[in-house]
């Protein structure tokens, strides 16, 4: 083959695949988005119930932090520490101005609860367990206090269960 008809060919060769991913792009540019799901429909956790010496890992358990202390972006850098170990993503931001905490506070249904261990085992230096009802879907939520002492560095990936009790795992989003 003559190097001027190969030329040509590789051109039109190139010339179709821009035009077809133009065309592409153009029609996936004004297409219309695809409906979400109605938010009342579906629940992003389902109830499970957990025996006495079950394991619960730290990827069925969804968290809340919220920053109590003087430190911008604590309750975010913890947030990702937390979902870097498994914990399930919920909501991040500041806790009320008159919440006065010394280093960490979980606050979940029953503070002896397994999800409540879990989370708390994560931290370094005295935490507090409160009984309260988390924002959200969330299992538990985190306080982080002006001082924090960090989360430790080999973290635990589950506990079992003392009691049998009943919570609402996250369910993985359907693809």
């Amino acid at each position: 083959m003559n190097r001027g008809l190969r030329t040509f060919l590789t051109l039109s060769v190139l010339t179709a695949v821009l035009i077809g991913g133009t065309y592409y792009g153009v029609r996936l540019l004004f297409a219309d988005a695809p409906e979400l799901p109605d938010a009342d429909a579906v629940s992003s956790c389902r109830n499970r119930t957990l025996e006495p010496g079950e394991q619960l890992a730290t990827n069925q358990v969804s968290v809340n932090v919220l920053n109590a202390g003087g430190r911008s972006g604590m309750a975010n850098r913890t947030m990702i520490n937390l979902e870097g170990i498994g914990f399930i993503r919920g909501t991040v931001g500041n806790a009320p101005a008159d919440t006065r905490i010394a280093n960490v506070r979980v606050v979940a249904r029953d503070p002896k609860r397994a999800d409540a261990r879990l989370v708390g085992a994560q931290f370094k230096g005295k935490v507090q367990y409160t009984k309260g009802t988390p924002e959200d879907e969330a299992s538990v939520a985190v306080y982080i206090g002006s001082g924090f002492k960090g989360m430790k560095k080999t973290p635990v990936p589950a506990v079992k269960a003392k009691t049998r009790f009943t919570m609402c795992a996250p369910v993985a989003p359907a693809v």
